[in-house]
């Protein structure tokens, strides 16, 4: 019999899953793989003790049993007519989760027929009220603002050269979309304002005035941003303003939602995204589907089998492969700014399903670990958040106002977070106004899981299925504590990940001592934003005879080794990035974290002799001294000692290789704050040891 390969050959492919000896953390797990030419449907075989204790057939390249498996060792065997993977073991750990999928059928049959219906019912609207003062000031003031800036112009840059291109156009028409009409439609349910209402009535008209088959598609040649915007919020505003239209009106709306509803399905299947689930955007897609379904239900725009198919995809998908760049160790791959929103935009579908199915989504590992993973990288008052495009964005960035969500830990925080985290949560509530995510506000945070598999707060966590380390020193204490980060993983650079396995930050109570290198530039993908931000050389980590990674690649890729505290309460952690390298046969960097220093220590074994560029970045300017070089910002002091491997010719530059405007219209020029990039080189060697020590002293009065 002929064997099935399971090779991934491109970034953003399912990963076959379980993977040999891997710990799954929920029953019954999901048995993932990949597609082979020619083959139209696949069996999975569950075996114990040689004994087969399920097994299952299916044309997609997923498949979850029906039934609970009881923890312990397991294994499991993919074939075709005339082929096989191969048995693989893997086990099922005594803390798993268990729990079956929700029914789509049975869910659409139990969406009532009331307005509203998706975000709450009417019944609850006083305790929300109640239950929410801060949200609700903040809700008043963005009203307010909402009524400030009026109506929206339609888009033109599809069509006039001198009108406001695109990047900037869905930047503003954000304003109007997900944070105006959202703020009005919440202000008319939850508050009865009469202005409100006017206005979310007149600007959701107006929306739906545009044609969602031109510039404001999801799948236009222009961009899908402002699709995106459409898609994600006229479905719960559809529900929350669904008194105020008129019959006419209504079923204008319902088309217009329907309309995002059927892109969202034509661009899931033209990426095939259960096989392909790695695309950054079509990620909230079957959300947006499943909404649309429960949302439309009983206007008779859309036949209820095609509103079935819909909820049916999305509950296989957010049931099975999902996430994607997370796993059951509650990390995301692409870093904080992109977990803060990318977990936030399926949590409207997420309660709708709990509510009208009893069974959540939230229970599955990655969702309860996650507030886990926000402790570690995402901690108040920290000025950078590492790693990936966007680290050097806050919730209230210029150019991407928002996108860093303003409480990224509501509902995670409520339901599975320590006292502390729920602390963070409730303090990061209290915002001046709403931006990009208020349609998650204010859901019901349900009740604490006194058994949650995120745990307590912790000093050292390994992330290994999205590729992190951290270590903390004082968790409680953002303000005081030194913070060791580290990104080494499976993804590779690909996507908005970059080529930085090994990579580490030094964090100062939320002041970045050690961070990593460049931007976007005016958008994604401009010329200083592939040819530095992405490269290896942005980064604190290595070249070999001037060579970095291989950028947007997926078999670049790293690997962590642990994170722990020892007996001795120093903070240890270690990564594998040898992966990426083309001339490594070994690697390893490893870190010890104190109160008040850090010491790296790498150990290589190369191909043949060659040359180590030892690579920091800072976001304040070192000074050279005459056995070490030395950072101040904010109070905070670093000097950098290299004690082993011989590291010499030491250099500063505040120079980017490529300037961060370069190819851009001048009138598009964007301005940040400078970089420095610091460098050492080696002698030529096959083997190398090299261990620098990284001191910290304190401000001498707390930095407020």
């Amino acid at each position: 019999m002929k064997q099935l390969k399971q090779q991934r050959t491109a970034g953003g492919q399912v990963f076959p899953s379980p993977r040999p000896n891997e710990v799954m953390y929920e029953t019954p797990p999901t048995f993932c793989f990949l597609y082979e030419d020619g083959v139209q449907s696949y069996t999975v075989t569950v075996r114990q003790d040689g004994q087969t204790v399920w097994e299952g057939t299916t044309t997609r390249c997923f498949l979850t049993p029906n039934l609970i498996l009881p923890p312990g060792e397991y294994e499991w065997n993919l074939s075709t007519e005339d082929a096989q993977r191969g048995w693989q073991p893997f086990s099922i750990a005594q803390e798993a989760v268990s729990w079956l999928r929700p029914d789509a059928r049975a869910i659409f049959d139990a969406v009532p027929d009331v307005r509203p219906r998706h975000l709450f019912f009417s019944e609850e609207i006083p305790g929300v009220v109640q239950s929410n003062p801060d949200a609700i000031e903040t809700l008043r003031r963005t009203i307010a603002l909402a009524l400030e800036h009026g109506l929206p112009e339609p888009p033109r840059f599809h069509r006039d050269p001198a009108a406001l291109p695109y990047r900037e156009y869905f930047g503003r028409h954000r304003e109007y979309c997900d944070r105006d009409l959202v703020a009005c439609a919440l202000g008319y349910a939850l508050l009865g304002d009469h202005e409100a209402t006017a206005h979310a009535r007149e600007l959701l008209l107006t929306l739906c005035d545009w044609s969602s088959e031109g510039p404001c598609s999801l799948e236009g040649p222009w961009g899908d941003e402002v699709g995106l915007s459409h898609a994600r919020c006229l479905p719960a505003v559809l529900d929350l303003c669904y008194p105020l239209l008129s019959d006419k009106e209504r079923v204008f709306v319902a088309r217009t939602v329907a309309a995002y509803a059927y892109q969202c399905e034509r661009r899931l299947n033209a990426i095939d995204f259960c096989q392909n689930p790695g695309d950054s955007h079509a990620g909230r897609l079957p959300a947006y589907l499943g909404e649309a379904a429960m949302v439309l239900k009983g206007t008779n725009v859309v036949s209820q089998d095609v509103l079935v198919r819909w909820l049916t995809y999305a509950i296989d998908v957010y049931g099975g492969i999902f996430p994607y760049f997370g796993g059951a160790d509650g990390g995301w791959a692409e870093g904080m700014f992109y977990a803060s929103s990318y977990t936030k935009w399926y949590l409207p579908f997420f309660s709708a399903v709990e509510r009208f199915s009893g069974v959540s989504f939230l229970r599955r590992p990655f969702y309860q670990r996650l507030i886990r993973y926000f402790q570690h990288f995402c901690p108040p008052g920290w000025e950078i958040h590492p790693f990936a495009d966007g680290y050097w964005c806050k919730p209230d960035d210029a150019e991407w106002p928002g996108f860093f969500a303003q409480n990224p830990y509501h509902i995670y925080a409520e339901r599975f977070g320590a006292p502390l985290m729920r602390s963070w949560s409730h303090q990061a509530q209290k915002q001046e106004i709403f931006k990009l995510h208020l349609l998650d506000v204010f859901l019901p945070s349900g009740k604490p899981e006194p058994h949650s598999l995120a745990g307590g707060i912790t000093r050292a966590c390994a992330f290994p299925d999205s590729g992190y380390i951290s270590l903390h020193t004082h968790p409680e204490q953002p303000e005081k504590e030194l913070a060791l980060l580290c990104r080494a993983s499976r993804f590779g650079s690909v996507s908005h990940q970059h080529a930085d396995q090994g990579s580490f930050a030094l964090m100062a109570g939320g002041t970045a001592l050690l961070s990593p290198s460049g931007y976007f530039g005016r958008r994604y993908g401009t010329k200083h934003h592939l040819e530095w931000t992405n490269q290896t050389r942005a980064h604190n980590t290595l070249l070999v005879d001037g060579q970095g990674q291989a950028a947007f690649s997926h078999q670049a890729t790293g690997r962590v080794l642990y994170a722990r505290e020892d007996d001795r309460g120093v903070l240890c952690g270690a990564v594998d990035p040898s992966g990426a390298y083309e001339h490594v046969l070994a690697w390893t960097r490893s870190f010890e974290l104190t109160d008040s220093t850090l010491t790296v220590t790498d150990r290589l074994t190369l191909d043949a002799p060659r040359r180590i560029d030892y690579l920091l970045h800072s976001l304040s300017q070192p000074r050279i001294t005459c056995r070490s070089m030395q950072i101040e910002r904010n109070g905070w002091r670093l000097e950098i000692v290299p004690v082993c491997g011989d590291l010499h010719h030491a250099c500063i530059t505040d120079h980017f290789d490529v300037d961060l405007n370069e190819g851009e219209p001048e009138a598009y020029h964007v301005s940040m704050p400078p970089q420095y990039h610091m460098r050492w080189q080696t002698p030529v060697r096959q083997t190398h040891e090299i261990q620098v020590v990284f001191h910290v002293t304190a401000p001498d009065h707390p930095v407020g």
